[in-house]
């Protein structure tokens, strides 16, 4: 259930904390190229860095991680010894950490190959409490130690006291106990859990502050986009957690953002009036900013067959990463095209009636691009069909 953050007064003890998640230090980056792929892996610091600088200018109590700092198995080892400085930086912070899917706590996890600062506590397996005598606080969590974890961590669970009850833990809300392999969290178990706010990690988009019984709960999301499943602003929640009550905010932390971007070029020919449509559908500091995918729609002509990295070549200046997709469809009059015995004749014939007996729009766009596949190929130009 989504609710509003309540305000907490001044005079109500509370405590301030920030959730962040899923990481994935040293991801790999696949979608964007090699030499991309290590700017971003050196800019995903640059934003941890933000987070840990967020938790010294705020004077925060409390920094949950919900899993998955590390990315499956592969870390360079000069990233361990950056995560294990940051972390030296939080002098007045306390640390909590849920390792996730992609970082199970285990015999050879990079948990055990960081010499953690006193502040900063790993939940190892099964649910765990540790109090803070100096905030008067618990915190719980838990671990995975496999990357599957087909059944509920917090089934069953629950704890009633007048202390803050903060937890972190990382998995999937699901409509039954065993709904997925990711711990699959349900409702009820956050409902009846008995505290005040849980920290997830898992998904990697925000999803608002809820509220399930008298417990607050939300994904942070992760704080820097990895690819163009990730769109639009990522970052962490900061705030105050009292008994009860929560004041809690999305900040965004994202360096910058994956952006998807239709672009309609009907009736445009040539690479030049395509670019400037391009240009004229993104405004130039956002261009500079972000990385794009530009998903080319429309109608065009038969005689223009678009060449997706001939187009991208001639918009490296203009945008700081682009990918383009071609889904644009051929203008032609497949009347007159379908008459007659030629090859290209026959083939549109039987393009055109399969597309008359199409059941969903899946078929007839997949139909549609075979045909200008299949006709760009009978015209001998050159065909592409990575993307489709």
């Amino acid at each position: 259930m989504r609710t509003k953050v309540r305000w907490i007064g001044d005079n109500v003890k509370k405590v301030k904390i920030v959730h962040t998640a899923d990481l994935h230090f040293d991801t790999p980056f696949k979608e964007v190229g090699e030499k991309q792929s290590k700017v971003n892996k050196e800019e995903l610091k640059e934003v941890f860095m933000r987070i840990i600088h967020i938790c010294k200018a705020k004077s925060v109590d409390i920094l949950l991680l919900a899993g998955d700092i590390f990315d499956n198995l592969t870390l360079n080892r000069e990233t361990l010894y950056f995560i294990e400085n940051s972390f030296k930086e939080l002098d007045n912070t306390r640390v909590f950490i849920s390792p996730g899917n992609h970082d199970p706590y285990g015999n050879n996890s990079f948990y055990k190959l960081i010499k953690w600062p006193n502040n900063v506590h790993i939940f190892k397996g099964d649910i765990e409490k540790v109090y803070i005598s100096e905030l008067d606080i618990n915190v719980w969590g838990a671990g995975f130690k496999e990357k599957y974890l087909r059944s509920s961590i917090l089934n069953g669970f629950s704890e009633v006291d007048n202390r803050i009850n903060l937890m972190v833990i990382h998995g999937e809300l699901s409509n039954s106990q065993e709904g997925n392999e990711y711990n699959p969290i349900t409702i009820s178990d956050i409902s009846n859990s008995g505290m005040d706010y849980i920290a997830l990690g898992h998904r990697h988009g925000f999803s608002g502050i809820n509220k399930e019984g008298s417990t607050f709960f939300a994904y942070s999301g992760c704080p820097q986009g990895r690819g163009f499943d990730e769109l639009g602003d990522k970052g962490i929640i900061y705030g105050y957690v009292s008994k009860g009550a929560v004041d809690l905010d999305f900040v965004r932390t994202s360096k910058r953002n994956y952006e998807e971007v239709e672009v309609d070029i009907s009736d445009s020919f040539g690479y030049e009036e395509v670019r400037n449509k391009i240009l004229e559908a993104v405004k130039e500091e956002d261009r500079k900013e972000n990385l794009y995918k530009l998903i080319l729609k429309g109608e065009i002509s038969e005689e223009f067959n678009i060449d997706e990295e001939i187009l991208r070549e001639k918009l490296i200046k203009d945008f700081y990463f682009c990918k383009v997709i071609d889904k644009t469809r051929l203008k032609l009059d497949l009347e007159e095209i379908s008459r007659g015995y030629s090859v290209k004749g026959i083939f549109a014939k039987k393009l055109m009636k399969e597309l008359e007996e199409a059941e969903t729009e899946a078929d007839k766009e997949l139909i549609m691009m075979a045909l200008k596949v299949g006709l760009a190929s009978l015209s001998e130009d050159e065909v592409k069909i990575d993307d489709y």
